[in-house]
């Protein structure tokens, strides 16, 4: 099998927000890029990228009225979401997730071509929360923070 593994260098690393955590993403800078999007969820320590590559998935929509309006469930569904959904074939990304530190770094370095001056190890520096210092269940069903004090619903 011929290959031409002259890949990479076709990325741009920049800082942006996942949700209210400030992070970094790759984007592509020429057409060669076989990634549409790169991304660092300091949350989890995971580096995600969308690739170029597209495939059939199920995925739950909302489903609206004729109006375009969102359609309100009768209740409340156990994902807590107080509306009506549909399941859709749709074309999506192919998607890896790298968990391995010395993995994103070599991912990072042999795709981005502002590596050397854009500092993204700040980013992988930060230690996500162990699962147990975000919220933990007691035995009456409610819902602990780190401090061990009740959450609201």
């Amino acid at each position: 099998m011929s290959e031409n593994l002259n890949h990479g260098a076709n990325m741009r690393l920049f800082t942006t927000y996942w949700g209210q955590t400030k992070t970094f993403k790759l984007m592509p800078v020429n057409k060669d890029c076989p990634f549409m999007e790169v991304l660092y969820d300091p949350s989890v320590g995971m580096l995600v990228a969308l690739s170029t590559t597209m495939k059939e998935n199920y995925e739950m929509l909302p489903q609206l009225d004729g109006e375009g309006e969102l359609v309100h469930a009768k209740n409340k569904k156990r994902n807590g979401n107080k509306f009506k959904e549909e399941r859709r074939l749709m074309k999506v990304p192919q998607e890896f997730y790298m968990i391995d530190r010395t993995e994103q770094e070599e991912f990072i370095n042999l795709f981005a071509v502002n590596a050397d001056t854009y500092n993204f190890k700040k980013f992988l520096d930060i230690k996500p929360p162990e699962p147990s210092q975000v919220m933990q269940k007691v035995g009456s069903g409610k819902i602990l923070d780190a401090k061990g004090e009740v959450m609201e619903k």
